[in-house]
């Protein structure tokens, strides 16, 4: 049995209030991870070397890969015989495929239900450590959905429940006792939610940092990029934000720069020195360039590159579309 940690330490906090203790730094099982075209093997050599770094934070969605990422990470954790109690296992509800193969939101609970029977039997477990909306609005909040998410958990099926969202929709539930955790977007580039996590810490309420390395627009890794089929999938990614965006990330590059440390890893770091943020949640193909992160992140950010961050100014709240 392969246990979290074993071979190589991570720093882990408290969860805020929640009883749990987790790493600082989290796996998301999403992108191009969660692509049946993306090879098992290296699939699998990406969740080792995460376990092997002590990450006991795997986040993943529902609608991601139409159930193939839920599938994929719970053959996986069986075939390398990990204990379950000891890991953080998210799942996201809340989008679908509609009748024309696109991606829509739904959250009304007789759909919250069934998404989340799913999501048990694909993930190959009888509850679900933490349950999370996936990008709602405020009006989606409805009295009956969050009464279902409170049958779910006093059913056994759910033990945390949380919010993967918008700047707005995170500042509703900030201090909302329905909701144990909150994953707001922060980054150097998306640095508007910061405040947002101090908030929701104060109130008890965990934080997960989502895309904490903004998709590399800082610094974008063209040569990785073009030589392989994922990278041109990420290098797209990047681009759908727009020419703006991306202009406006490259002026963090000087900004992103220390001996001894690549820019991912000042990034990162910029992201956990945020007051109450738990564990920034990253997502990669690459063992090494997660090896290359979880050294990082207990790691102290230089004070220059907190200033040189600073003097830029806040950044937006997030991406345009989850």
């Amino acid at each position: 049995m392969i246990a979290s940690g074993e071979r190589c330490g991570i720093a882990r906090v408290p969860l805020a209030r929640t009883g749990w203790s987790i790493s600082r730094l989290g796996l998301g099982c999403a992108s191009y991870w969660a692509r049946p075209g993306f090879a098992e093997k290296r699939a699998r050599a990406v969740v080792e070397t995460a376990l092997e770094r002590g990450i006991d934070v795997f986040d993943t969605g529902a609608s991601y890969g139409d159930g193939f990422a839920e599938r994929r990470l719970a053959r996986i954790l069986d075939a390398l015989d990990v204990d379950r109690d000891c890991l953080l296992v998210s799942t996201k509800v809340g989008t679908v495929t509609d009748t024309r193969g696109r991606l829509v939101k739904d959250f009304r609970p007789e759909r919250i239900v069934a998404q989340v029977e799913k999501s048990l039997r694909r993930l190959n477990t009888d509850r679900i450590a933490l349950l999370q909306l996936h990008g709602p609005h405020i009006h989606d909040l409805s009295d009956e959905l969050l009464s279902t998410l409170q049958r779910l958990r006093a059913d056994g099926k759910v033990a945390l429940l949380g919010v993967n969202g918008f700047s707005e929709v995170i500042e509703h539930v900030t201090g909302c006792g329905q909701f144990d955790v909150v994953m707001p977007f922060i980054s150097v580039v998306q640095s508007g939610n910061a405040g947002l996590a101090q908030q929701a810490a104060a109130a008890g309420q965990g934080v997960l940092a989502a895309g904490p390395l903004a998709r590399m627009l800082f610094a974008p890794p063209l040569a990785s990029w073009l030589s392989r089929p994922s990278g041109l999938w990420y290098l797209a990614r990047a681009l759908a934000g727009g020419a703006f965006g991306l202009a406006r990330a490259q002026r963090f590059r000087k900004a992103l720069r220390a001996p001894g440390w690549s820019p991912a890893q000042l990034a990162l770091a910029w992201v956990l020195a945020r007051p109450g943020v738990s564990c920034a949640v990253v997502g990669t193909t690459d063992p090494g360039h997660l090896r290359e992160l979880a050294d990082a992140s207990s790691r102290t950010l230089p004070r220059a590159v907190e200033q040189a961050v600073a003097a830029l100014g806040n950044g937006a709240t997030g991406p345009r579309r989850l």
